[in-house]
């Protein structure tokens, strides 16, 4: 039997969800952002067999950012609008689900986005040391990389269990509980989160090794072996047309794009996360505006690294630095 809800107690609850200028404005940019990351997925899955594996992954994780901020702020929108049950319980009966994704996504583009800072900066070592580290550099073994990281994002995901508040409707952010046994709240505080802080500084701190760098493209060391004397030989030059200044303004953009989700995990740590931030302790709508606001930045930076990769890069992304080595 489907629920009826009280729309005055809704209304009276969360005033916020009523539909204003602003929301239109950022569900036409989710919008758009859905169209063109569906482009880049396209675009980059015809390109998979040159490397495009982590970049494909990350337009895959920007596409979910775009739709489920529709999903859950424009179908809370409508229904608050034309007080609807069914649209309302349909948006009730997705909360966990979503969040579930959210999860999964999080921790899979946190990895990604350190792989892809890791290649980059590999690009401006010598072909000896790209040929150690393939598994950041080479199309087969990116896959298998991200293959276990789709794994492992399954266990962050079994370790944060989420409730519905007493008013499921307007919570856009369900609330976290803890384990009860002590061994598990140790993974659940300290263990999971600790790997993904290691994940972040890490990341930070290859991208700060890379700019210094960026003049080094194929100027690394001396050729030792057969394969790096095939690398030098086309330094500046490429078969397939690739350049030097094309493979830096590839590493450029990828730092740009790395300083987004940067300013985006330091706010989710700041506003977001419930182990360093006071989110749960704000009323209800204080809580629902900081949630909005962050998901909010997430969807115009997922929304606009089409125009960031055609601003720097225009139809040429360089995925993966081109080689003669053998087994690449």
């Amino acid at each position: 039997m489907k629920q009826q809800l009280n729309w005055t107690l809704i209304a009276a609850s969360c005033p916020e969800l009523k539909l204003s200028r602003w929301d239109s404005v950022f569900y036409l940019i989710a919008f758009v952002g859905v169209i063109l990351t569906s482009i880049q997925k396209r675009q980059f899955l015809r390109k998979r067999k040159e490397g495009s594996s982590f970049l494909g992954t990350l337009a895959y994780c920007d596409f979910l950012i775009c739709l489920f901020f529709l999903v859950i702020y424009l179908g809370a929108s409508l229904s608050f609008y034309y007080q609807n049950d069914t649209l309302a319980g349909l948006r009730i009966a997705s909360q966990l689900t979503i969040k579930n994704f959210q999860i999964l996504y999080d921790v899979v583009m946190n990895f990604v986005v350190l792989y892809l800072i890791v290649e980059r900066f590999l690009w401006t070592c010598s072909a000896r040391t790209r040929l150690r580290w393939k598994m950041f550099t080479a199309s087969k073994q990116k896959f298998w990389l991200l293959f276990g990281t789709t794994i492992y994002s399954i266990f962050p995901w079994f370790i944060k269990p989420i409730v519905k508040s007493n008013i499921p409707f307007c919570d856009i952010e369900p609330y976290p509980i803890l384990f009860a046994d002590p061994e598990f709240q140790v993974i659940q505080m300290y263990i999971v989160p600790g790997i993904s802080a290691i994940a972040s500084v890490a990341t930070f701190a290859f991208a700060i090794f890379t700019i210094p760098l960026l003049s080094k493209v194929e100027e690394g060391e001396e050729p030792v072996i057969p394969e790096e004397l095939n690398l030098e030989s086309l330094k500046g030059k490429h078969p397939n047309g690739l350049t030097t200044n094309l493979i830096r303004r590839s590493i450029i953009c990828m730092l740009v794009v790395y300083v987004t989700f940067l300013v985006r995990t330091v706010c989710y740590h700041i506003f977001i996360n419930p182990l360093t931030s006071d989110l749960f302790e704000k009323p209800r709508s204080a809580r629902n505006l900081t949630v909005w606001w962050y998901d909010t930045i997430s969807v115009v930076f997922s929304a606009s690294r089409f125009i960031v990769y055609y601003f720097f890069c225009r139809n040429q992304m360089v995925t993966e630095f081109p080689s003669n080595a053998p087994g690449q």
